[in-house]
């Protein structure tokens, strides 16, 4: 387990609300069809399969939702408002007064494993939903652009930090292959990887100091930033 830092300790994939009868239904539909579509595919989902995994009537399905189509798309938006709203409360500058260039990628990593293990079903259904449809692929990649473009300003707020003679190409270099070493940790169970038995606090150590050292930046000292 990661440890969590003084800049990223508040924030959460999604805080849930109170909700009513009707409200509670749907999220559990949702949940339900973002598992199935996940485990069985978008083709092979039936809506009376959704309606069994959520322990409701296919009837209340149809009441909440107009078709299966309409469902998916219900649970790739649920997935992009949350990954959005807590985007923009992670990338709000204020936030990270006082961070270093190393403090800010160790947050970044540390968070980006704690959601990706949060409800993994669901955020592979918007992978999936993504993938079938090049109208929810396109607002998929302007979710991760907006996080790709709102990390990368961070960094070079801090750019007399970094050592490397050019900043911009180092910034997006050591982004690309964060990103990439986070999605096969994640994601890729099929992709070969010499750190799959690793920690987790493991990767992200090596992983910075990875980093810090093609920036050209320090290292924090142990514990430091961290709550």
């Amino acid at each position: 387990m990661t440890r969590s830092s003084r800049w990223i300790s508040d924030l959460r994939w999604v805080r849930p609300g109170r909700q009513s009868r009707s409200q509670k239904t749907q999220a559990s539909l949702l949940e339900a069809a973002a598992t199935l579509f996940a485990e069985k595919g978008i083709e092979a989902t039936s809506v009376a399969d959704v309606a069994a995994a959520a322990g409701c009537s296919v009837g209340s399905v149809y009441h909440h939702f107009r078709d299966k189509q309409t469902l998916l798309y219900a649970v790739f938006d649920r997935m992009g408002q949350e990954f959005r709203a807590t985007t923009r409360e992670a990338l709000d500058p204020e936030r990270w007064e006082g961070a270093s260039v190393a403090h800010l990628l160790r947050s970044f990593l540390a968070f980006s494993i704690e959601v990706g293990r949060d409800r993994p079903a669901f955020k592979r259904a918007g992978i999936v939903a993504a993938q079938s449809d090049p109208a929810l692929r396109e607002h998929y990649q302007e979710l991760r652009a907006e996080l790709y473009e709102g990390i990368r300003d961070l960094l070079l707020a801090r750019a007399d930090e970094i050592g490397h003679p050019e900043p911009g190409l180092a910034v997006a270099f050591v982004l690309d292959q964060l990103g990439s070493m986070l999605q096969t940790r994640l994601e890729g169970d099929a992709v070969p990887t010499g750190l799959a038995s690793q920690a987790d606090e493991t990767f992200v150590r090596e992983a910075l100091r990875s980093s810090c050292c093609y920036l050209q930046v320090a290292l924090p000292e142990e514990g430091e930033g961290t709550s």
